[in-house]
């Protein structure tokens, strides 16, 4: 077997390179940036910070990923600076590959196969693949959450490792502000800690480390918006969140198509301006608006019955869980989808409406059809391959505690979408289902062995 130190293992990144850049070089004239969602969010600061002009005002999104484009435009100009940025995503995603794979070996070590099997399903990744190719934080993200839970594993199992852990955990905050939020609960996974027999004392001082490093550095950023805007802040997009967070319930969990939850969605919002008699610039997106907004709308999610809640959830859920990405795909490289695409989600219905599903089918062209088989049947596929893994695993396992961690960030980041399921954000939780799935894997051909 091959070796991650064999030289053939470099050679083989060598061809993940070069393959990655001419998949690239066969995408329309700049679809790195046009197509990537909030672009403009990370590129127009990133070009501020190239020339010298400094990151400028970043309102919804953190530091890291505008700093992390800038070094390429700084060095190749924009435009080589982006065809630079799909190389360099794509070996990041490579090193995501290597890193989960560590992960699967943790969890299962008599399968050494798993390693190699988890590593090919994350860099072939179709999804995670078109994500590597477009100016969003998925791919960045990504791999410094891999990053974290293997670092956590360290700690659980060696002891040590904390610093480094609170250090990711605010690289993870600083990329996507999201994310924080999952961060700040690092005490309830550290309780594990106490089942593998850390006093007290010591569990108390991880956590006193880990929030230390973490909020100090929070603290910092949060400083640096206070000093520019006059308040204290990691991210200022809380209200286009539950913006669009109420118009997906209305659309997922009411049945209703896009227009008529916006319509209903923006009297909400009229009827807010009027009870607390503001004045928003920029309506829902105004940042000195965004907490009263947020509020309106966490109100009117509240409001709805449960019933329509755990219908729009469970909607969500399934297309995070099962969307290919296929759309990614179909902009890239200039396959006309738009209209059948818009009509599908802004059509009334369930995102589980069969009807809805087969008429969606009917209008596409067959170009697109063929690349959403693709990224459909491999979403599909891996997800039935992680049933499978997930009966193994805890049926086999000395280390079911370690498959706890990765299931417990799993949900935790699928319910944090709430009725926002799409393929984009299922990226950074692909390479921890890929574990399980490459155990489905090997559980499949086992059976069949012995058949």
């Amino acid at each position: 077997m091959i070796k991650f130190y064999d030289k053939r293992h470099y050679y083989f990144l060598a061809i993940y390179l070069v393959t990655n850049y001419i998949l690239h070089i066969l995408s329309i004239t700049d679809a790195v940036y046009v197509h990537g969602a909030d672009a403009s969010r990370y590129f127009v600061p990133a070009l501020s910070l190239a020339n010298g002009d400094g990151l400028g005002n970043l309102l919804s999104t953190g530091p890291i990923y505008p700093f992390f484009l800038s070094i390429h435009y700084a060095i190749f100009g924009f435009d080589y600076g982006n065809d630079a940025l799909v190389v360099t995503q794509s070996a990041l995603l490579y090193l995501t590959g290597i890193i989960a794979s560590k992960i699967a070996i943790k969890i299962m070590p008599n399968l050494p196969l798993i390693r190699w099997i988890t590593m090919l399903l994350v860099i072939f990744n179709p999804n995670a693949l078109m994500a590597a190719h477009l100016v969003q934080t998925e791919t960045l993200f990504t791999l410094f959450l891999v990053s974290f839970l293997y670092v956590l594993m360290n700690l659980i199992r060696q002891r040590n490792g904390i610093v480094v852990l609170a250090f990711i955990a605010l690289l993870i905050s600083l990329t996507r502000p999201a994310g924080m939020y999952i961060m700040l609960i690092f005490i309830l996974p550290s309780l594990i800690l106490k089942l593998n027999g850390v006093s007290w004392r010591k569990l108390v001082s991880i956590n006193l480390v880990y929030y230390l490093i973490l909020l100090s550095g929070l603290g910092l950023w949060s400083l640096n918006n206070y000093n520019k805007h006059g308040e204290f802040f990691i991210s200022a997009n809380e209200g286009m969140v539950f913006h669009d967070q109420y118009i997906a319930l209305l659309q997922y969990g009411k049945n209703m198509s896009q227009s008529e939850a916006n319509v209903i969605a923006y009297e909400v919002y009229e009827d807010m301006i009027v009870k607390e008699s503001a004045v928003c610039n920029k309506g829902v997106s105004s940042f000195e608006c965004r907490k009263i907004v947020s509020r309106a709308y966490i109100d009117a999610i509240l409001n709805e019955n449960l019933y329509v809640i755990a219908k729009a959830s469970i909607s969500s859920f399934v297309n995070l869980m099962f969307s290919g990405g296929a759309s990614n795909f179909a902009n890239y490289y200039g396959i006309d989808n738009k209209a059948s695409v818009l009509s599908f989600e802004r059509s009334s219905g369930s995102m589980l409406s069969l009807s809805k599903a087969i008429k969606f089918i009917d209008s596409v062209n067959i170009k697109y059809l063929i690349a959403l088989i693709t990224f459909w049947g491999f979403a599909i596929l891996t997800k039935i391959l992680l049933i499978i893994g997930l009966i193994h695993v805890f049926s086999n396992s000395n280390n079911k505690y370690l498959s706890i961690i990765v299931i417990f960030y799993i949900l935790l980041f699928s319910a944090e979408y709430l009725f926002l399921g799409q393929s984009r954000w299922r990226v950074p939780l692909d390479p921890l289902i890929m574990i399980f799935s490459a155990l489905g894997v090997l559980s499949t051909i086992n059976f069949y062995k012995k058949s």
